[in-house]
């Protein structure tokens, strides 16, 4: 952490730019946000991108400092990047852009994550398997010994909660719990975070719910679980990727599931998977044998195909594996 902290601080007269994940999570948008207020705190010029519109139930995190769709920054934005910070991505693919082509004069990459399939891809690599990124930047802007205000605050609860099924995850830990309760000292609207991100729904995805329960399969030994939104559903219901997060829930809830899928079917034959495991599946391993990752109980990966074609061969793949005790945490 030292470090990390020392070379952050080495980038004071640097024009950064941090981002995260494409389909940003709640983790993904808090950590981003808190990391821009920190930047700003130490007098770093600092932009706030994302490859993807936020979901509308994270809007309200934005205030003094807002997430920017990487799509609307000028040449002259992009030129001026000299500092990347990546935010709670395993690898460079899961941001959906190539940084290296749209910020062409870079001299330093800084990778920021929690998942344990990370590929150490940045030129300073800062990556520990704890609940949340927003935990490892709430680390971070305490150990710059900077005061952490009501919006970054809120951002860090929102990320940490999100991400470690409000503190009920086995990545939580006694550490995870602290930390939130100092976030609560410092002033996060918790109050705030639960009307936005849990009693906020459109109509639209509501109605995707139904679809989603609607789709539900369940394998011939009961151990696998899974539904599925397609394309023409996601249009017809005009859905950005964002909305699809929370489903892979349902499926889990089946009292024989070991494995929940949720498949979702954002452009024409390309399929992202999310997965989804109780006590005996290391769903990491499970995902990156599909060339995926992720974390021990959450993870994911794509397919290209039909989406009923990949929902049949992956199902069909992973009960074979579960036979022959494969991805055995």
């Amino acid at each position: 952490m030292n470090k990390l902290v020392k070379a952050l601080k080495n980038i004071a007269d640097k024009r950064v730019c941090v981002t995260g994940h494409e389909a940003p999570d709640g983790d993904c948008i808090g950590s981003s946000l808190a990391m821009g207020y920190l930047m700003k705190q130490l007098g770093i010029e600092t932009l706030v991108v994302n490859n993807d519109t936020i979901p509308s139930k994270y809007a309200f995190l934005q205030n003094n400092i807002v997430v920017q769709k990487l799509s609307s920054l000028t040449d002259v934005e992009k030129e001026s990047i000299e500092v990347l910070i990546v935010l709670d991505s395993a690898n460079e693919m899961r941001l959906g852009f190539n940084y290296r082509e749209i910020f062409k004069n870079l001299e330093a990459v800084f990778n920021i994550d929690h998942h344990i399939s990370n590929n150490k891809f940045g030129d300073i690599n800062y990556v520990k398997p704890v609940g949340a990124t927003a935990e490892i930047v709430t680390r971070i802007y305490l150990a710059c010994q900077q005061i952490i205000d009501v919006e970054p605050a809120t951002a860090l609860y929102a990320g940490i909660m999100t991400d470690t099924g409000n503190l009920t995850y086995e990545s939580t830990s006694y550490r995870t719990v602290n930390l939130v309760s100092r976030l609560y000292k410092m002033g996060a609207q918790t109050n705030l975070v639960r009307r936005n991100i849990y009693e906020n729904e459109s109509i639209n995805k509501l109605e995707a719910l139904k679809i989603v329960l609607n789709n539900l399969n369940v394998s011939k030994s009961g151990e696998i679980a899974y539904t599925f939104l397609s394309k023409k559903d996601i249009d017809s219901l005009q859905l950005i990727s964002g909305d699809a997060e929370g489903y892979v829930d349902y499926p889990r809830k089946l009292d024989t599931c070991e494995v929940a899928l949720f498949l979702k079917e954002f452009e024409e034959d390309v399929v992202k998977v999310s997965v989804r495991t109780k006590e005996k599946i290391d769903a990491n391993k499970l995902a990156s044998s599909f060339g995926g990752g992720g974390h021990f109980r959450a993870a994911g990966f794509r397919k290209k195909g039909p989406i009923l074609e990949v929902a049949e061969s992956i199902v069909a793949k992973i009960e074979l594996g579960l036979n022959q005790n494969e991805w055995v945490d």
